[in-house]
């Protein structure tokens, strides 16, 4: 039996300008709206299938901010707006930057909104000298046009599970077009339960055992040059530095103390786990982990290569050639007591994240299965029937836009198949790192890219 330990990582920047108490970009809501409610929500569908989310705190802050309307951002501001009182400039914002989504899954799918923006298209080539500016463009919307613009820039993000079960929702879609500003006004009550039920649905599922959730840095800095910027000639001797070397393991140890704070005060337990911003691990930071409760952390399998000083060389079919290596957790001592170190595997989680939205979706799920029991195989081979621990982790929200339907026929062919495979066991990250372990005396410094 192979244990595959998967892991999602929920972030964005915190976006709130401190000075104007707005949010500069709405990616925090608009993923709430789809992949940080959905991705959870999906797993009442698989109860055998175990996993782990890390949440950021600061997206988690965010989140609260906006369900209980205490947050705004632009994008929100005029999509409300009735579209007969848009100013010009508004008008104009409207037109250049409510077609932010990924064209192919998000646009294309909805005749209202791919019609749109074809007509945006069309005014901006319109130009006798030129391309059209984008107040130009916007003057060839009228108010109906506007309207149904606000509606589809934020109905094209509702969770695929909310326009299969919402009959609000299933309305809208099926008008299309012609919407009225009591439309909007639906929409947004959609929203905001939407926004709502984003933390109590990660916490229901961690109540009922199915999920773990870990947790990063606060703000999701980068803990190694926290703690000493010049960490990095040991990556680089020669590399240029800052003129004055930055050195605050005070800050970084603030910033996990407030992580694992808030999490508690959120979710009524202390989180076990830590994902590092982008993966980046020292040895400074390992015992800071520690010391703030954390039993287990992950990070990418360059990082053990280097740890261990020699090579996790890979044939063909991305196959590796020394599975025993990577596939098992390590461990790292600490005046504060052991600390468990998973290493994903980059191959897998890169297929996931950058070439599987290109195939369908029951074939790239098939295919990441077969990987998985070969490797797990393979493994066992090489250990004398040892158990493999597989890791497989990425950005639980950026991807799945560029995947037909939102990525969910993709992950429910996936959870179908491991549910029932008989060589692999879904495990949770904290089960992962349970395991038989070897030592690692040092970590050397680096992130997952």
């Amino acid at each position: 039996m192979t244990k595959v330990a998967i892991l999602w990582h929920m972030h964005q920047p915190y976006y709130e300008d401190l000075a104007t108490g707005e949010h500069i970009m709405p990616w925090v809501r608009l993923h709430a709206l789809k992949d940080y409610f959905g991705m959870v929500a999906l797993l009442r569908e698989f109860p055998k299938v175990r996993r782990t989310f890390n949440l950021v705190p600061s997206l988690l802050v965010q989140i609260e901010a906006f369900a209980n309307a205490n947050a705004r951002d632009r994008f929100l501001e005029l999509g409300l707006k009735p579209a007969a009182q848009l100013s010009e400039d508004e008008r104009t914002f409207v037109v250049a930057n409510f077609f932010h989504a990924q064209r192919a899954r998000m646009i294309d799918v909805y005749p209202r909104y791919a019609e749109l923006f074809e007509q945006r298209e069309r005014t901006r080539r319109g130009g006798v000298s030129g391309d059209l500016s984008a107040r130009e463009q916007a003057r060839g919307f009228d108010e109906t046009s506007l309207r149904d613009l606000q509606v589809w820039q934020k109905l094209a993000w509702i969770d695929p599970i909310y326009l299969a079960e919402d009959p609000r929702v299933r309305a809208l879609v099926k008008q299309d077009r012609g919407f009225s500003e009591e439309d909007k006004n639906t929409l947004r009550a959609v929203e905001l339960e939407l926004l709502q039920r984003v933390i109590p649905e990660y916490r229901a599922a961690a109540d009922r055992g199915q999920v773990e959730l870990s947790v990063s840095p606060f703000y999701h800095p980068i803990l190694p040059l926290l703690c000493d910027t010049d960490v990095y000639l040991r990556n680089d001797p020669q590399a240029r530095l800052p003129r004055q070397r930055f050195r605050h393991p005070d800050d970084a140890r603030e910033q996990l103390t407030r992580a694992v704070r808030y999490f508690e005060k959120v979710f009524g337990r202390r989180p076990q786990g830590l994902w590092p911003s982008e993966g980046s691990v020292s040895d400074d930071m390992v015992p800071l982990a520690a010391e703030a409760g954390i039993q287990w952390m992950a990070t990418d399998e360059i990082i053990l290569a280097r740890s261990l000083g020699r090579p996790l060389p890979r044939s063909g079919h991305d196959r590796l050639e020394h599975p025993e290596i990577l596939y098992r957790p390590y461990r790292i001592a600490t005046p504060h007591g052991d600390l468990a170190c998973l290493f994903r595997d980059h191959a897998l989680s890169d297929l996931i994240g950058f070439s599987y939205s290109n195939w369908s979706p029951q074939d790239a799920a098939r295919d990441l299965i077969d990987r998985l029991a070969e490797a797990g195989r393979r493994y066992s081979e090489r250990t004398g029937g040892e158990e493999a621990t597989i890791s497989v982790i990425l950005d639980g929200e950026n991807a799945w836009e560029h995947f037909e339907g939102g990525g969910r026929p993709f992950l429910r062919s996936l959870y179908q198949g491991l549910s029932e495979h008989a060589e692999l066991r879904t495990v949770t990250m904290a089960d992962a790192a349970a395991g038989p372990t070897e030592r690692l005396r040092t970590l050397y410094p680096g992130s997952w890219v």
